[in-house]
């Protein structure tokens, strides 16, 4: 009834690579599967912020998965 129903369904943007938690804080780890580029979220249970940052390879530069980097 809501939505069209035949519209395609996109596929995830995100793949998430893991999750730790650490005191009061979630860490995921998240990579772009379109640009490849590795990410980490945290969200501190407290006062329900989350932050998200890319990670950096030894350069300075965003890690790009080499799964996903060549496209």
């Amino acid at each position: 009834m809501f939505g069209n129903q035949n519209k395609p369904q996109l596929p995830q943007r995100f793949e998430m690579l893991s999750e730790q938690r650490i005191s009061n804080s979630t860490y995921v780890t998240l990579v772009d599967t379109v640009t490849g580029v590795t990410y980490v979220s945290v969200t501190h249970t407290l006062d329900s912020s989350t932050i998200m940052q890319p990670l950096l390879d030894r350069d300075g530069k965003p890690y790009i998965d080499p799964r996903y980097g060549g496209r």
